[in-house]
């Protein structure tokens, strides 16, 4: 039976390293062949893929026998970028069109200035999505949108309510239980049990409440929490340090069958990122998560 692969963001190190280095670093410490591409990886400039060369990428994946199992898109954050709507799409897009050009299956996005409210605007998301939906159905991709602390997303029952209307076998959700967390939601096992039959690819990090008299380390502070944990500031701690139950969700996927990626996405400075992933690794192995 298939297990679930453990795979590595870019992101974490693609303001110091090239690709190419990434994944040497990933292959020889760590034993890490699965990877998730962002466009801070591919060489050019501009938001998205659409004036970068994914061909590049192509390349070194062939060449070091490696796997891009998730390509994504976080031009919801760009206020510019959701403003027009036209753009947001062809961004969209483009996306998919790299994911199809490295081999993978999932293009991994976002909500956040597309629909901040606390209640969906349907007819404002199927502007932005319905159009990339379809394209990305022809292509053979699946669109997975990620939850976060301060959007539409934040609940489970957002997130599956968004899914729910889109209603389609190639939109999903990433699942994160520990952005759940920050925005007040047990993460693992009620958003897990809200959503699981929805999960197509799998964010794992930790969190908690920051408190540097604790010896919390500034470089892994993140944002503000929300909803009953408004005023507080998350934490991230090793993935098997934290307030989530990583290690349920961890058993739960297993038991339940998925045979998609988990990716280790560590939340500080790309200098505390080897202490991550040295510690991350070794957790998830000995939980069964091989390749």
């Amino acid at each position: 039976m298939k297990k679930i692969t453990l795979g590595l963001t870019g992101q974490a190190l693609g303001e110091i390293k090239t690709f190419d280095k990434i994944v040497d670093l990933a292959k020889e410490k760590y034993g890490i062949t699965h990877f998730e591409l962002w466009p801070v990886n591919v060489p050019g400039e501009g938001l998205g893929y659409c004036d970068r060369d994914i061909s590049q990428i192509v390349k070194i994946k062939e060449e070091k026998k490696v796997a891009i199992d998730c390509v994504t898109q976080e031009a919801a954050f760009v206020e510019a970028a959701v403003k027009d709507e036209n753009w947001y799409r062809q961004i969209m897009k483009g996306t998919i069109d790299a994911a199809v050009a490295v081999g993978a299956k999932v293009v991994n996005h976002y909500c956040y200035f597309i629909n901040l409210d606390e209640k969906p605007d349907f007819d404002k998301l199927d502007r932005y999505w319905a159009e990339p939906l379809d394209y990305a159905k022809k292509r053979g991709i699946t669109l997975v949108l990620e939850n976060e602390a301060h959007d539409i997303t934040q609940s489970p029952e957002g997130m599956k309510t968004i899914v729910e209307h889109m209603n389609s076998e190639y939109f999903k959700t990433n699942f994160d239980a520990t952005n759940y967390y920050q925005a007040g939601y047990e993460g693992f096992p009620y958003a897990y049990e809200v959503l699981k039959e929805y999960i197509v690819h799998v964010h794992i990090k930790n969190g908690c409440f920051y408190h540097p008299e604790f010896g919390h380390e500034k470089q892994c502070r993140g944002g503000k929490m929300t909803g009953m944990f408004a005023g507080n500031d998350i934490y991230y701690p090793y993935a098997s340090d934290g307030a989530v139950n990583i290690d349920g969700l961890l058993r739960r996927l297993e038991k339940d069958g998925y045979t998609g990626f988990c990716t280790m996405e560590p939340h500080t400075t790309p200098e505390k990122c080897l202490d991550f992933y040295r510690e991350e690794t070794a957790y998830l192995r000995e939980r069964g998560i091989k390749e």
